[in-house]
């Protein structure tokens, strides 16, 4: 944290850019990355850098590893000051005016264009609310919605660890993130079994954890050893839950070298140019995460209809995208944010006046 950029944690700027280029990247050119990295006609070393970009952007796993490292980080810090109450209305108007927003777009969209039934309300409901999980509701947003569903259940358990009183001794949160991590890697696979996505709680969860334990021992609020026994604990819970349960990814190190750019990230970070393109670019994060899966497909007809094709149609496409992004922050995301900050003025002045009357 730097004063002269008036507290921002400049490096969290970049940890968001690389999670959003990531998934962008491994959902949208993951056949362009392959077709470079198996192409004779390039110099070897070209092939050996494409080669080194995979592990990175391959199904955009390591972006939403970084994503989950970052939250955790950063909700740690917000909670240092934030009463739990707080914390839970600016988390709801972070998330849901702009995620409301774009899982309506998307039902709208594939009935309009392609006369796909409108969901029941018993879908949409526990949809709109991010609890589909517990009914068994499939992800909206082509599939890019289960990450937010671990974000509201992380929201929701460490508002009630501040409750509880854990964040006056905070010493004692890795051993309740301990204990929280083993009930998850014990208890059965939550989504169950035969989803693309099975088990994603028991083990993603575990990188919001770490995140958090990274704060703690950075900012000296619990002990240095037993935050790092705890984490690299957490760290083989995932290796071997990820390969129980989703055997196809434990080819690959993407959690761990993740994890390691996040750290060096963490220890740059004073060193890390801050700018207003950077900033402008951090604030897209959301919503492009939010739109880019579905959206694509609506932008690229048109793109294609003129005439474009390959990786020039791809990269008008990541244009446009951006465009739309920006102003959905601008008239959506950014006013739900604003709202959310009367809400809070609003309370705040409501609890100031009982306690004059109570006081009087």
């Amino acid at each position: 944290m730097s004063a002269a950029n008036g507290g921002r944690l400049v490096f969290l700027d970049y940890m968001r850019v690389f999670a959003f280029i990531s998934v962008l990247v491994g959902h949208k050119f993951a056949e362009e990355l392959s077709a470079a990295v198996n192409n004779p006609a390039l110099h070897i070393t070209t092939r050996y850098f494409f080669e080194a970009l995979v592990p990175l952007c391959i199904g955009g796993a390591a972006g939403v590893v970084v994503f989950f490292l970052t939250s955790g980080y950063i909700i740690t810090h917000v909670l240092q000051k934030e009463t739990p109450t707080d914390f839970i209305i600016k988390r709801i108007f972070r998330i849901y005016p702009l995620f409301i927003f774009a899982v309506l777009s998307e039902t709208f969209m594939a009935w309009y264009f392609h006369e796909t039934p409108v969901p029941p309300l018993s879908v949409m409901v526990p949809r709109l609310l991010l609890i589909g999980d517990f009914f068994d509701i499939p992800n909206a947003l082509a599939g890019v919605e289960w990450t937010l569903r671990i974000e509201i259940l992380f929201y929701i358990l460490m508002a009630t660890f501040k409750s509880a009183g854990l964040f006056t001794s905070q010493k004692l949160l890795p051993i309740a993130y301990l204990i929280v991590a083993t009930c998850l890697y014990v208890i059965p696979a939550f989504p169950e079994i035969g989803h693309w996505n099975a088990a994603y709680v028991n083990t993603y969860s575990l990188f919001l954890f770490i995140g958090s334990l990274i704060y703690l021992s950075q900012q000296e609020l619990a002990n240095r050893k037993i935050c790092i026994a705890v984490g690299s604990i957490l760290s083989l819970m995932f290796l071997i839950k990820i390969s129980n349960i989703q055997p196809g990814w434990k080819e690959s190190n993407y959690a761990i070298i993740a994890l390691a750019l996040f750290l060096a990230s963490l220890y740059y970070g004073p060193k890390l140019q801050d700018g207003r393109a950077l900033r402008v670019i951090s604030d897209l994060t959301f919503s492009v995460y939010l739109f880019h899966n579905w959206l694509w497909e609506y932008i690229s007809t048109p793109v294609q209809g003129l005439g474009f094709t390959g990786i020039s149609s791809k990269l008008i496409i990541c244009a446009l995208l951006f465009a739309v992004c920006y102003a959905l922050h601008q008239r959506i995301e950014k006013p739900g944010l604003s709202l959310g900050a009367k809400v809070l003025r609003l309370r705040h002045a409501r609890v100031e006046a009982r306690e004059l009357v109570s006081g009087t």
